[in-house]
């Protein structure tokens, strides 16, 4: 069943944006790989790439929550083309540095920071059916995934050796194409209800509200554990993969590619298992078969066995991904969409970093499967509270406070409209 024309094309231009930002990701690696060999400039670029979202991610949820949500998606898209012009450019000359490229990550960091908080704030306004939205996202999410996981980096490794330039240039025309299709969705995406005009004062309110409310606290709770574990696991899979299941380099990524076919997987079943078993044992269910797939891959020397468990991560964790983002989207007012989805964000992405370490910390400790067992406790305990603190019952009942509450809150704005049409008549009439 079609979720309408709006959506399609919303799912177009998310499409669009994916297979640019994986092209783009791929592209300007191999870019940096050929300006320095230094390991510490290097990986100043990737860590650059999560500077924005924890200094930005809540600021930008005040401006999503104070605009419109498409138009701030549109003046995103057009910087960010831009930007990839100016890029583009440089490499044509043969005039690209380092340093340029550390500005072009910050730039379109802070772009991304608003691009998709706008993008994930406008789902329920273009989807209108709230009982749907773990379908429309899970066909988002799978769109995404299939662009940026599967089609972007073998195109951009093939196109980037024989041009460089020609890389970027399918990294415009992709975000060009993003933001035509944005264009071309109609409406207005603006939340209604009055925001504190002071950009602390709007933050505070967000906060205020998730941690007053129980789900968005159990919630955000399992995701810290989840970010810190799965950063954990992933920190040295490249050596992991290499001397403990002796996968060549050549096939290594046709071994992270199992966990993307099964996130593929997910994102398209994340539905249907919410509708079978509930939203909150769902989201127990996918924490829990995410530890399993971990301890799988770490009790085994073989790349087949651990390919599998590797399958069954991927899968669980887009399931989560698709439940617990439609939750979060259905119990939060439209007023505090963006901010909320900048709490998630700044504390997701904080923890990342810190899991990383740690995964290297307990791998000189032990060995290189550590992480990758700690990683798979610490996923199983988070599935463990999860089944203890998002219960079915409590989920439901969440839902249906949230959906009683939009209703007055709607009622109210229409009633207000009502009265001061009212008003103007009769001043007319006067």
């Amino acid at each position: 069943m079609g979720l309408g024309r709006r959506f399609n094309r919303l799912w177009a231009a998310s499409a669009a944006g994916n297979l640019g930002d994986g092209v783009y990701r791929v592209a300007i690696a191999l870019l940096a790989a050929r300006l320095t060999s230094d390991p510490v400039a290097f990986s100043a670029l990737a860590a650059l790439g999560f500077l924005p979202w924890l200094v930005l991610g809540l600021p930008s949820g005040v401006l999503v929550d104070r605009h419109d949500r498409r138009r701030l998606a549109l003046v995103v898209g057009a910087m960010r083309t831009g930007v990839l012009a100016v890029l583009l450019a440089a490499v044509a000359v043969d005039r690209a540095s380092l340093w340029l490229l550390y500005v072009v990550v910050l730039v379109l960091g802070a772009g991304e920071t608003v691009y998709d908080n706008a993008v994930g704030s406008m789902v329920p306004a273009v989807v209108g059916d709230r009982e749907r939205l773990e379908t429309a996202n899970g066909r988002l999410q799978g769109a995404g995934l299939l662009a940026h996981d599967f089609v972007a980096p073998p195109l951009a490794s093939a196109v980037f050796a024989m041009a460089a330039g020609a890389a970027f240039g399918i990294n415009v025309a992709c975000f060009a194409l993003a933001a035509l299709l944005m264009l071309a969705l109609p409406g207005t995406y603006r939340a209604q209800v009055d925001q504190p005009t002071r950009m602390t004062q709007a933050m505070g309110q967000a906060v205020r509200f998730v941690r007053g409310d129980l789900l968005h606290r159990a919630m955000l709770s399992v995701v810290v554990v989840l970010g810190f574990a799965n950063a954990m696991a992933m920190a040295l899979v490249v050596l992991w993969t290499r001397e403990v299941l002796g996968i060549p380099e050549a096939a290594f990524g046709l071994f992270l590619l199992t966990a993307a076919v099964g996130a593929l997987a997910g994102s398209q079943t994340a539905a249907w298992v919410a509708a079978r078993t509930g939203r909150g044992r769902a989201m127990a269910l996918s924490a829990v078969v995410t530890g399993l797939g971990m301890l799988l891959a770490a009790a085994t020397r073989s790349p087949y066995v651990a390919a599998v468990g590797w399958a069954l991560t991927g899968w669980a964790i887009l399931v989560w991904n698709v439940v617990y983002g439609s939750l979060r989207q259905r119990l939060t007012p439209d007023a505090l969409l963006g901010r909320t989805i900048g709490i998630y964000r700044v504390v997701a992405w904080g923890v990342m970093p810190l899991g990383a370490i740690a995964g290297g910390v307990l791998a000189d400790a032990g060995d290189l499967r550590t992480p990758i067992l700690v990683a798979a406790l610490l996923t199983l305990a988070a599935g463990g509270y999860a089944a203890l603190r998002l219960t079915n019952t409590r989920v439901d009942t969440a839902i249906t406070k949230a959906d009683a509450e939009m209703k007055n809150t709607t009622d109210g704005a229409e009633a207000a409209e009502t009265t001061g049409d009212a008003v103007s008549g009769g001043r007319g009439a006067a």
